[in-house]
């Protein structure tokens, strides 16, 4: 398999394509879904990646709920080599308050999307994290706040941090009703190229994920 993709690799980068403007954009692609798989049959079978979710705390204040709370996970070794080549990650939290209704199905009062997305810049040597209510692939940048990062550690920490996350508005929360919260964190495959989601499905090191529902308790 190995020698199979090593010699159509590099038929491909003897290839003379007319269209010049886009052979980089594309051989880069190409070489991060290389990447990819290489890591897919490189690696050996392992479980999923633990992920929970600790300092949970939803707070009421005249504007609206907040949610902070810090995500603890390890990224596995392959998804920080795929990170050193090239390729970008995203990290989608998704929280769902319902009201609970004994005549019909609990009916949902409020939904917010947290999005980040994580790459490594080689010419600066920087890491750079990008926060954006909406995914990236819809939104691109101009909704996002931004901020660059010496180390990975320093990236990461930024990555699982939550610091007064706002997920509804004041009068979605009624104080005298039995509501839950839906608490759904993962890492996006649905935001990569599509030929890395092809590449990435089913192997276990990309399958981060956490799914928590509780009755909805507000900090004091």
């Amino acid at each position: 398999m190995t020698a199979f993709i090593t010699h159509c690799w590099k038929n491909f980068l003897r290839l003379d394509l007319p269209f010049s403007g886009g052979v980089k954009r594309v051989r880069s692609l190409c070489a991060a879904v290389l990447a990819v798989c290489c890591l897919a049959f490189a690696g050996v079978a392992q479980a999923d990646t633990p992920v929970d979710l600790q300092g949970l705390q939803l707070e009421r204040q005249e504007a609206g709920l907040y949610m902070s709370g810090q995500w603890r996970f390890d990224l596995p070794p392959a998804l920080e080599d795929a990170l050193l080549k090239g390729i970008t990650l995203y990290f989608v939290t998704e929280v769902e308050i319902n009201q609970e209704r004994w005549y019909f199905y609990n009916q949902r009062v409020a939904r917010a999307e947290r999005h980040v997305r994580l790459f490594y810049q080689p010419l600066t040597r920087r890491w750079r994290v990008n926060i954006s209510p909406q995914a990236f692939n819809q939104s691109g940048l101009g909704v996002s706040l931004g901020q660059s990062y010496d180390t990975a550690e320093e990236a990461m920490s930024a990555v699982r941090r939550i610091i007064q996350w706002r997920i509804a508005n004041a009068t979605d929360v009624a104080s005298d009703a039995k509501q839950t919260i839906s608490i759904n964190f993962k890492l996006d495959l649905k935001q990569l190229p599509r030929p890395l989601q092809i590449g990435a499905a089913g192997q276990s090191d990309w399958n981060i994920g956490f799914s928590k529902t509780q009755r909805l308790e507000l900090a004091p």
